[in-house]
């Protein structure tokens, strides 16, 4: 019987490492892709990650330490016979004061964290910063189902949106048709584009390349068509680029 079962056990295992292995390799295009976040191309997506990290290994040392504890008094206290009566803990003050000062520290931290960036990745750099007065403006307007964006200097492109590298992009959104949503995953920017409403919202790329994003709010039969091309390039690039769009 006890073969048996080890031959059971053994095949599960087999089947649970099997199918760890194909999710691991069926993820690995996707997180060596320009549309993964954890890869970031400027720094506001460099920001968003560090957030992400850090509540990563918070939650991690959490998991650990609860459930540390509850498997270490499972073992420690636990009955060893029948006629047992296991010892009785009646209080503790210091490990009561322990685990909700402990807590309220730690969120405190988060929620600061949060807070002194929430405005910078909505807002982008402070307006009295260098960065701040190099921004560019472009307007994005979505419509079933493409993307147009509309230069400082009045010329358009569509679908691809090309930004000058180590410049702040400020950018507003709005739809023409039914609700869109932009995101450029490597280089921030996720916000609603939404029919009478403008949105506003910023992106940056500290490296040339090129960055893909789409629509993520269900628009209609063609929504997996509305994809983005963002590509970062030198100031020159792109000042000779939108010279040369249609207006």
């Amino acid at each position: 019987m006890k073969s048996g079962r080890s031959w059971v056990g053994g095949k599960v295992a087999l089947a649970v490492a099997m199918a760890g292995a194909a999710a691991v390799t069926a993820a690995a295009p996707v997180l060596a892709s320009n549309t993964n976040f954890l890869n970031g191309g400027g720094p506001p997506v460099d920001r968003i990650d560090l957030i992400f990290w850090v509540f990563t290994a918070v939650s991690a040392v959490v998991l650990v330490g609860v459930g540390g504890a509850i498997v270490y008094a499972a073992f420690r206290f636990r009955r060893r016979s029948p006629d047992e009566m296991p010892k009785q803990v009646h209080g503790n003050n210091r490990l009561e004061r322990a685990w909700t000062i402990g807590p309220l520290v730690v969120l405190v931290v988060l929620f600061t964290l949060n807070l002194v960036n929430v405005g910078y990745l909505r807002h982008g750099p402070n307006p009295a910063s260098l960065a701040a007065r190099q921004e560019i403006h472009v307007k994005v307007v979505g419509r079933q189902f493409y993307w147009t964006f509309y230069y400082p200097n009045g010329k358009y492109s569509l679908r691809t949106l090309e930004i000058p590298v180590n410049v702040p992009v400020a950018i507003s959104t709005e739809s023409l048709d039914v609700i869109h949503g932009f995101w450029v995953p490597q280089l921030g920017a996720k916000i609603d584009a939404l029919p009478g409403i403008v949105n506003h919202a910023f992106i940056e790329g500290n490296r040339i390349g090129t960055f893909g994003g789409q629509c993520y709010e269900f628009c209609g039969v063609g929504h997996d068509q509305m994809l983005i091309t963002v590509k970062v390039v030198t100031m020159a690039q792109y000042q000779s680029y939108i010279q040369h769009l249609p207006t």
